[in-house]
């Protein structure tokens, strides 16, 4: 029995293999493999050597601003009493633009300005009492030399008589020169103390008060009544706005680019596609000729750049932002590559020149280097193939 089993299962599976395949055993059999896909070399971006023109330029940002003006300050401590004008207002020339509670300094000018007054009216009454003093004084000199001419004239009148006419005329004269003298000079003291006393009220007055130095616009301004305000502190600044450049604060690295009298070009920033013109001003110390002074004004270590366009035609006000750009260094008709083109080995600069099916490594020396080209000096020639990195 077990023997016809072993043969059963023989015939089972010799039947199993002769039966027909099924589609998925015959898609296998039939499918290829896949080839696996030969890596591609990246190709390296080469550069042709060209001849034109090479310009090194530096830009950096800046804002519109007045070229006059002025920190406002109190020479004093005190506390706001009253402010008279707001921000970006126009103001005049000597115009009070805020003061101090002064009430008491006032009060005391009021007085001050009486005694000079009475000081004032005292001389000027001595004045014209000295003038008819003089005048009557003369007179009588006068007078007694007349009867003094008459009575040496005269045969009737004795030496006596003629001697008592000429001590009339020496006591007139003595008075006459009396009178010359003037008015007593304590009552030109009194006057000078009282004016004094006058003009030393008037300054604590002023120290006590910010007024416009000239014609100008409120740029800022920080104070409220009742506030307290220390003295020499900035608390508002004025400006003349009718002329205008830019003011750009710079590193020394950039200063070290620029020029007085060097020409740029600047872009708004609200209008970057409109291109407008100025030279630079001032440089601040050592780059130039400001910032060593010693007031305000000198101290000021910004770069100055006078604009060409006037306002109306550049269409730019104070406290636009702008950006500069200024010629540094141009070289025309020479060879150059893009940056990008040469190589830098431990300070060796060099290139890759393709010639035909050979790439040769040639040293280079570089001349005027702007962003997007450096001029080469020496290595290359007009035309030849460098290949990148």
């Amino acid at each position: 029995m077990k023997a016809v089993s072993a043969i059963g299962a023989a015939l089972m599976l010799g039947g199993c293999a002769l039966m027909p395949a099924t589609r998925t055993e015959q898609s296998a059999a039939e499918a290829t493999p896949t080839p696996i896909p030969t890596a591609q070399i990246a190709l390296k971006p080469t550069y042709r050597v060209q001849q034109g023109e090479v310009i090194d330029t530096t830009t950096f940002s800046g804002r519109v601003s007045p070229q006059k003006e002025e920190a406002l300050y109190f020479r004093t401590d005190g506390r706001i009493r009253t402010v008279f004008f707001k921000r970006n207002e126009l103001v005049k020339q000597g115009d009070v633009i805020a003061e101090f509670e002064i009430d008491a300094l006032e009060r005391e000018l009021t007085a001050a300005d009486l005694e000079l007054e009475r000081a004032q009216v005292t001389l000027d009454e001595a004045m014209r009492n000295l003038e008819l003093d003089q005048r009557e004084a003369q007179t009588r000199l006068e007078r007694a030399q007349i009867m003094l001419d008459g009575a040496d004239r005269d045969p009737n009148v004795s030496r006596a008589g003629v001697e008592a006419y000429q001590k009339d005329v020496d006591l007139a004269q003595i008075e006459v020169d009396r009178l010359g003298v003037g008015v007593s000079p304590l009552l030109q003291n009194d006057l000078t103390r009282a004016r004094y006393a006058v003009e030393k009220l008037k300054q604590e007055i002023a120290e006590a008060q910010i007024i416009a130095p000239f014609d100008g616009i409120l740029l800022s301004l920080s104070l409220t009544p009742g506030q307290a305000v220390t003295g020499y502190q900035p608390v508002a600044s004025v400006a003349d706005d009718s002329a205008m450049e830019i003011s750009a604060d710079l590193l020394s690295n950039q200063l070290q680019l620029l020029a007085e009298a060097m020409p740029v070009t600047f872009v708004l920033s609200s209008r970057p596609g409109d291109t407008l013109h100025g030279v630079i001003r001032r440089l601040p110390y050592p780059y130039g000729s400001g910032g060593s002074g010693q007031t305000i004004e000198a101290k000021d270590k910004s770069t100055r750049i006078t604009i060409d366009e006037s306002a109306q035609t550049g269409n730019y006000a104070i406290g636009d932002l702008v950006r500069v750009t200024a010629e540094v260094e141009r070289a025309a008709d020479v060879l150059w590559l893009p940056p990008q083109a040469i190589r830098n080995f431990n300070g060796r600069l060099f290139v890759v020149v393709q010639d035909g099916d050979v790439q040769r490594r040639v040293d280079v020396r570089i001349g005027v280097e702007a962003e997007d080209r450096v001029e080469i000096l020496e290595g290359v020639e007009e035309d030849q193939v460098v290949v990148g990195p």
